[in-house]
């Protein structure tokens, strides 16, 4: 397959939480500023001696304030006083974070031996003599730095004597944590010749590329003897903040280095009682990114780092009253409103791909894949664990994420990761995140707060999902039983190699019900771990990845959203649901006639093949797939029954990848997909090409894409462009240009082709309105026309959702069509006029944070013909408990003259109604157990209003009456329904017990039946009925 396929083609002192407590304090802050500040500008006497000297180096970093903060933590932890130098090199003012000068240079040796054996790497010696003009190694020498400190040090101790009693009086609650270490002391000493050095230079509150910090955040320390919540005694004291104002806390230019350990014994259960997290840094850099306001949180958040040669460690301690947790049990990858923390990690360390991992209180995960610049998926899942539990502060959190499960570009001793990490504050429907990445900004992925680590390089690993699984076809007494196994090897940690055989995609997950009546295909996601897994290198550009853009429309915050009917499809050249879909229909004489049901059904597979991997700058993946040969069971009118065999398909798909980071990011990339079956060959193949600007404000994607299906060649482009000026302002323009013969449809998913579509959006978030919480409005104008000329996908939409402080909601949106032509309902039977219309929505949801929410909306839009159409919709969340959760929805529609295709030229007006609800019941016996019962429905009665024929030449639908010996009628009903219940059991990261029962109906046309009875029949009354219990189990090292 793969050859066929190749062949075709300031103070700061007076900041310090203890000189802000009277007038008094901060004058005498501002003279200790002053005198120190003047005392550093004289110069400092120097030693001449021959003597070798060496001292050891921490870290080195491009910005003081990164340095500053290093400087701290180590301290902090070392009991050790440190300096920050300024050196020159290659050009270069760097900031080293260093010992003191000593001519013990094998005792030096000998600790920092010592501290890499406590997993501190990348210490290393700074040789110098003594005659370099730095301070000498008596440090209280008159006018040295180290006498300076020891003043300020000794004035910051008479002012906390001074204000000892007004502390007293001012918390309200007080910490029993242990008094300040002197090296702490120390370091807030310094503050005042640390900062009067940096005031003294130029800054840019936006250095380079990450901005370093802005100018106006500032340095601070907890300090154990300030007031403190009650809450916070489980958290380690002095740790490091940094407190923002306006901007939030970005991340730093120079990469945190993580501290290795060669081994752990750390339980992930959430409790954090391991003595290891007490010997790691604590960050406390939380910034409030949803809503925008970037400001400092109300509660604090210590989180902690640490890896080994197998995987990294996070614990999170989150402060918060234990009253106000909202704690729920969910599905893998559910979106709801509660209490948790993700991670963000950019494995690549170029800002190209990475994977999110998320713990909510209670121990339910979320977890998926990210590509530039912020395209979140949630169609991978990991084999990682965590947990969350409540504590007397708030609650806890553990993960552990193997490096075997993340792709990495080839690395030395040094490896460049990034990270992200987020917390949703559920009570106060808020999201905190560090670096301040709110998604209204124009930067993410490229933005990530820089970490080193060394030694990473993931040994050969081989991963086993065997699986059983025995499926009982009750309606044909049938039963069924399968084995196979999935199988992924990773040589190197960049590099995979998956296959499958004999594999059983069992229903164990259905589809939402689904009416569509129109000539637009439905387009279904990929749920199977065999093909999401590595599935982001063979995303060619964002419009690939439709569930990072239905990720907008979750419930996870805000008030309840109301059920909606609108469902962007993607524009894919790869749409993996093909591998084992419906056969295509075979070619059959006109008297032989197969069942829809059996046409429908999925096709077995032999197996697949992938291959994922890197080699420097170019990505690649190949992927291969190979369907058994359907049969399926005809009759003809007389009832004679037939066996027929049709050829099962091929499929098969090429994709390389280069990129370039030097500042901006571009990219340049190729996809060749091939189907091969009896009914023909289809190839497509598509360039694609990418570019975000260093500032993070210009996006542009594009694609060529030229397609030969079944002997007709076809081609077509598009690109979209997205400018982001500011935090809150976004702008898109889309262009696409499609031919009449471009099809991509046997392997990937565009929604029509004869195509030339131009679209402008803009959307404004904003958090500065006093009536609301936060405000999100957007405004587009889509004009799109096919190849003719006439337009076809004309509209301006208008919508704004306010949330209200009250955490309720409120969307309203307005949407206006002008005249048009519709060519593609008619099935190719010409093209007819419809006027300009109009509609209209309001909707409003209560706080999704609370047990019990609910929401209601009603909309009121323009049939084709003018008429109008209204439909209500409502629905109610139930959370009373973490382990129980109802969702209903309903919608009922009031349709007038809707227009349907009857077949030839004609259409038929119908009145019409239509109920859908929709049920989800949960019941969890444990985070890992879980009962789930859904049900869909979708009804439909529809009474024949108006005849029409679509017109030979230009012009509008022409009435025509029926012929008075037509006895016929027009009139239909429509009952469809799914309902499933399923247990499932984790037994293990990605192992699990399913026993499903899954039951479908399609009622046939019962045009005097009620309501009533169609849901009747349609539960009583299936075309599926099927009983499966499926294991799956992993093995790997």
């Amino acid at each position: 397959m793969i050859v066929r396929l190749y062949y075709r083609f300031l103070p700061p002192l007076a900041k310090f939480p203890h000189c802000r407590r009277s007038r008094l304090t901060r004058d005498l802050a501002h003279i200790v500023g002053l005198a120190c500040w003047v005392a550093l500008a004289v110069p400092t006497q120097t030693v001449a001696a021959a003597t070798p000297a060496a001292s050891i180096v921490y870290g080195s970093f491009s910005s003081f304030e990164a340095a500053a903060r290093a400087r701290d933590t180590f301290e902090r932890d070392l009991l050790e006083p440190l300096e920050v130098r300024d050196v020159s090199h290659d050009g270069r003012t760097l900031y080293r974070v260093t010992g003191v000068l000593s001519a013990d240079v094998a005792g030096l040796r000998t600790r920092v031996a010592e501290l890499k054996n406590t997993g501190r790497p990348g210490l290393w010696l700074m040789h110098q003599e003594m005659t370099d003009s730095v301070a000498p190694a008596r440090p209280d020498a008159p006018g040295s730095r180290g006498a300076i400190r020891a003043a300020a040090q000794r004035t910051l101790a008479s002012l906390d004597q001074a204000t000892a009693s007004s502390t007293a009086q001012r918390a309200t609650t007080s910490s029993a944590g242990p008094r300040p270490r002197a090296a702490s002391r120390a370091a807030a000493a310094r503050a005042t010749s640390r900062d009067a050095a940096t005031d003294a230079q130029p800054r840019d509150d936006r250095m380079q590329t990450f901005g370093v910090l802005p100018g106006h955040t500032t340095l601070a320390r907890t300090r154990a003897d300030s007031p403190r919540s009650a809450s916070a005694a489980g958290s380690p004291p002095d740790t490091l903040t940094l407190q923002p104002t306006h901007t939030g806390v970005d991340a730093t230019e120079a990469p945190i280095v993580l501290p290795r350990f060669d081994d752990v014994d750390i339980n992930i259960d959430g409790k954090l009682d391991e003595s290891v997290w007490s010997r790691v840094p604590s960050y406390n850099n939380m910034s409030v990114i949803d809503p925008d306001t970037l400001q400092k949180p109300v509660h604090d958040t210590h989180i902690h780092f640490l890896y080994t040669d197998r995987g990294l460690y996070v614990a999170v301690r989150a402060e918060q009253p234990a009253d106000k947790l909202v704690a729920r049990l969910s599905s893998r990858d559910d979106s709801i409103n509660r209490d948790g923390v993700s991670l963000t990690l950019d494995s690549s360390g170029e800002g190209l791909y990475g994977q999110w991992f998320g713990i909510n209180v209670g121990g339910s995960v979320i977890d998926g894949k990210v590509l530039p610049e912020a395209e979140f998926s949630r169609q991978w899942d990991g084999p990682w664990t965590g947990n969350a539990v409540p504590t007397e502060y708030g609650y806890s959190a553990e993960m552990f994420l193997p490096w075997s499960m993340m792709s990495m570009p080839d690395a030395g001793e040094a490896r460049r990761m990034g990270f992200y990490i987020s917390r949703k504050v559920a009570y106060l429907n808020e999201r905190w995140g560090w670096p301040a990445l709110p998604l209204t900004a124009s930067r993410f992925m490229s933005a990530l707060q820089p970490v080193e680590l060394r030694g990473v390089n993931p040994r050969q690993q081989i991963t086993l999902y065997p699986f059983t699984s025995a499926t009982y076809d009750v309606l044909a007494d049938d039963p069924d039983y399968r084995t196979g196994v999935d199988v992924f090897w990773r040589p190197s940690s960049n590099l995979q190699f998956a296959a499958t055989l004999l594999p059983d995609f069992g229903t164990v997950e259905s589809d939402d019900v689904v009416v569509n009546l129109t000539s637009f295909e439905t387009f279904f996601p990929e749920k199977r771990l065999f093909f999401l897994e590595g599935s982001e290198i063979f995303e060619t550009s964002p419009r690939s990845n439709v569930l990072a853009r239905l990720s907008s429309s979750s419930s996870s915050s805000g008030g309840r959203q109301t059920a909606s009917d609108f469902n962007p499809t993607p524009t894919t050249l790869l749409n993996t649901r093909r591998i084992g879909g419906p056969a295509v229909d075979p070619d059959l004489p006109g008297s032989i006639a197969i069942n829809d049901v059996d046409l429908g059904k999925p096709t077995d597979l032999h197996g697949a093949v992938k291959l994922t991997g890197q080699m420097g700058p170019v990505r690649f993946g190949v992927l291969g797939a190979f369907e058994d040969d359907p049969e399926f069971v005809g009759t003809d009118v007389l009832g004679n029954v037939y066996q027929i065999v049709q050829e099962g398909r091929e499929f098969g798909a090429v994709r390389f990848l280069y990129e370039s980071v030097t500042g901006s990011r571009q990219s340049l990339g190729w996809m060749s997909t091939a189907v091969v079956d009896g009914a023909g060959d289809a190839f497509v193949h598509g360039l694609d090409g990418h570019y975000l600007s260093e500032s993070g404000e210009w996006k542009v994607d594009g694609q060529l894409i030229a397609s030969d299906a079944h002997g007709v060649e076809g081609y077509g482009g598009f690109g979209d462009i997205v400018y982001v000026p500011r935090r809150g302002h976004r702008h898109q323009l889309t262009l696409d240009y499609l031919d009449e013969n471009l099809n991509v449809n046997d392997f990937g998913f565009i929604r029509r082709n004869d195509d030339i579509t131009a679209r402008y959006s803009f959307s404004h978030t904003t958090s500065a309105w006093p009536m609301f919480r936060n405000v999100r409005s957007s405004i587009s104008y889509n004009h799109g026309m096919n190849l003719d000329g006439r337009g076809t996908r004309l509209g301006l939409f208008l919508r704004s959702t306010m949330t209200l402080h009250s955490l309720n909601s409120i969307t309203a949106a307005f949407m206006y069509f002008p005249r048009k032509w519709e060519d593609r309902n008619t099935r190719g039977n010409g093209d007819y006029r419809v006027e300009e219309r109009w509609g209209t929505e309001i909707a409003w949801g209560t706080n999704t944070g609370k047990p019990f929410s609910y929401s209601i909306g009603t909309s009121v839009q323009q049939e084709e013909l003018g008429d109008p159409t209204y439909q209500l919709n409502t629905g109610f969340t139930y959370k009373p408990t973490d382990r129980f959760s109802l969702d209903f929805d309903l919608s009922y529609r009031r349709r007038h003259n809707w227009l349907v295709y009857q077949g030839g030229r004609r259409v038929t007006a119908f009145h019409a109604d239509e109920w859908k609800p929709k049920v989800a019941l949960d019941v969890f016996l444990s985070s890992k157990q879980q009962l789930r019962f859904t049900l869909q429905w979708a009804g439909i009665k529809a009474d024949e209003s108006e005849l029409y024929q679509v017109p030979i030449g230009d012009g509008y639908l022409i009435p025509y009456l029926r012929d008075p010996a037509d006895m016929s009628i027009d009139d239909f009903t429509l009952s469809r329904l799914t309902t499933q219940l399923r247990y499932r059991w984790e037994i293990a990261p990605l192992s699990d017990l399913f026993v499903v029962f899954t039951r479908g109906s399609n009622v046939p046309d019962r045009v005097d039946d009620s309501f009533d009875r169609l849901l009747r029949d349609a539960l009583t009354d299936p075309v599926i009925d099927l009983f499966v219990v499926k294991l799956r189990y992993r093995f790997g090292n």
